[in-house]
């Protein structure tokens, strides 16, 4: 085994860079390689093996730099002389994004041991571990286990975990699995939880790991943007960044910063400036050549940050909620900041009462979260797949947090502060709030149409359109309507461009028929019809309508083919199922051929 381990470390150095070769034949573990970690716990023994010595119970670990990820395979001789147990166990990291793990890591790692005295592979992000291989269980279970541990990985992320016991001839496959949560390696680790009396029980050596380092293509992550008082800026993002080219500006004359201070990880860094930040305004900080130690650059160039002021009693209410979630996508809900001023609402709590009044636990605002004046603010168990299912804009403001299901017929919803003695808003749904033609009320938001209207009238609200995905969580409601009487709606439909060619030159290809109602829950039909009056293309059927929006025509009939030269009629009818008023209006469309 001894000998095996030599050839392995004269020949790889050539062409490997960044891969593992160690049988600890030098008698030590400082050089080639060199490991860092709780290194008065570890000793090379005269077997020249590397063993545990620790004197008093403890989690001890070793790490030496490894970028083997992409095609890898990883290897380790382990024994232990005493039954392993959830607090005696050993474990090798196959990959680390740290060598100090004491507060946690993104990486893998194969436990030995443990409850339920089993060789399991675990995916470990920040400090959550998760099981994704369950070994056999008993695999360990004796009073000495001595075995060889390997781990392949290929390009896609699947990794397989074999073992093989001092007495086996063949390795046993304990499992496969894809995962790809952590993206890249940067350390190989070993590690041992001991009780007081198992302190030298553990052992390891002919450690071979090769493969090659993860090429990094996803561009990185602004995670957060701090404001210090007076005058500091701290910017976070989610990798090691380089900022040899960075700029930084800021708006109100404010200008670029004086001095920067990047941080020892290089995940962040401090910007100070020559004025200082002022209550009531709203800065923006545009940023530029910002870019990953692997040239990928930030795709996000700019944010806004203020002074955040007090949270007045009337200044967030309830905006939207969708509280039966479609069969695809999650319930949310979302708030809306209708004061001029920037409000941290960090740890404000949305719950529900019960039925004897108190309120329920509920779930907390996610921390460093800002919301401007005018600013929506949606908050559901998972960001990215309601705004995938809403096919939300950009600018849609959405988090993900902690969630408790909502009734599907009704509830009080309470938006209130972490102590629950001070509410900011109150809002009893009910299901039969819904739109009368809504006949399933699953998957369609409630949405208030002006946040100045009062929060507990069911006039206030309205069923969500249906050409939003009925929902618009993180922005502009589908109903919302100005309140003001002198907004007057002049125009009910009408067509751009009012001649259109659809013959796919990437001009004026599709008619747009826009509409502006003048009140919330009209239904609308559409047809095309011919000089002669007979219907051509059904474009639309009770849909119900947003606010104002507008449907296309592609030029084509009911039967897919494309339309002749000449002149059609576009017929409009919507009518209000609340109020009984119904409108009519017939209008031309040009089809030309240039």
């Amino acid at each position: 085994m001894k000998n095996l381990g030599l050839f392995f470390m004269i020949i790889l150095p050539f062409f490997c860079f960044g891969q593992v070769n160690e049988s600890f034949l030098d008698g030590n573990f400082i050089n080639n390689p060199f490991w860092t970690g709780t290194t008065s716990n570890f000793t090379v023994n005269n077997a020249l093996q590397l063993q545990s010595k620790a004197i008093a119970t403890s989690t001890s670990f070793l790490f030496t730099a490894s970028e083997s990820f992409e095609d890898a395979v990883w290897e380790c001789w382990v024994k232990i002389t005493y039954s392993t147990s959830s607090s005696n166990y050993a474990s090798i990291y196959i990959a680390s994004d740290k060598n100090d793990i004491a507060t946690g890591c993104n990486g893998y790692y194969v436990q030995i041991g443990g409850t339920n005295d089993e060789v399991s592979l675990f995916v470990q992000e920040g400090t959550k571990k998760t099981k994704i291989i369950d070994g056999t269980d008993k695999r360990t279970d004796g009073s000495t286990v001595e075995l060889r541990i390997k781990v392949t990985r290929d390009l896609l992320g699947n990794f397989c975990l074999y073992s093989k016991m001092a007495t086996e001839s063949e390795f046993v496959t304990e499992g496969t699995v894809q995962n790809n949560a952590v993206k890249q390696s940067l350390y190989f680790g070993l590690l041992f939880s001991n009780t007081s009396t198992t302190g030298s029980a553990y052992y390891f050596d002919n450690i071979v790991v090769t493969g090659s380092k993860a090429i990094d293509k996803e561009a990185p992550e602004w995670t957060n943007l701090n404001l210090e008082l007076p005058n500091k800026l701290v910017l976070g993002f989610s990798e090691m960044m380089d900022f040899s080219e960075g700029a930084y500006a800021v708006n109100h004359e404010t200008g670029s910063p004086t001095s920067q201070i990047i941080s020892s990880d290089k995940k962040s860094i401090t910007l100070t400036f020559g004025s200082n930040f002022e209550t009531g305004k709203i800065y923006k900080l545009e940023i530029s050549g910002l870019k990953d130690l692997a040239g990928n650059t930030l795709l996000e160039t700019q944010r806004t940050i203020g002074i955040p002021e007090p949270i007045g009693l009337d200044d967030l209410v309830f905006n939207e909620v969708m509280f039966e979630n479609p069969t695809n996508s999650l319930e949310y809900i979302e708030i809306f900041n209708r004061s001029d001023k920037l409000l941290d609402v960090s740890g404000l709590i949305f719950t529900t009462r019960k039925t004897d009044g108190s309120l329920n636990t509920g779930n907390k605002i996610p921390p460093q979260t800002l919301l401007i004046p005018n600013g929506y603010l949606a908050l559901s168990s998972d960001a990215d797949s309601i705004r995938k299912y809403h096919h939300c804009p950009a600018e849609s403001n959405i988090l993900s947090t902690s969630w408790s299901t909502l009734n599907n017929e009704a509830s009080t919803l309470v938006l209130t502060n972490s102590a629950k003695d001070t509410i900011y808003d109150e809002l009893t749904y009910n299901v039969k709030w819904h739109h009368a033609l809504v006949k399933n009320p699953k998957g369609v938001a409630l949405e208030r149409i002006n946040p100045e209207l009062p929060t507990q009238s069911a006039e206030s609200w309205h069923s969500a359109a249906s050409d939003v995905y009925y929902g618009t969580p993180g922005y502009q409601n589908s109903q919302y309507r100005e309140i003001d009487s002198e907004a007057n709606v002049e125009k009910l439909v009408w067509i751009e461009p009012e001649a259109f060619s659809p013959d796919n030159d990437g001009i004026d290809d599709v008619c747009f028929i826009k509409y502006k109602t003048d009140s919330n829950g009209y239904i609308a039909n559409a047809l095309i019809l011919n000089a002669s009056g007979v219907k051509i293309y059904h474009l639309a059927t009770n849909i119900l309508l947003s606010s104002e929006g507008f449907l296309v025509w592609d030029g084509k009939t009911d039967s897919g083919k494309n339309v002749n030269v000449g002149i059609y009629v576009l017929y409009f009818e919507m009518f209000n199922p609340e109020n009984s008023n119904r409108r009519q209006q017939k209008l031309p469309i040009v089809v030309s051929s240039r």
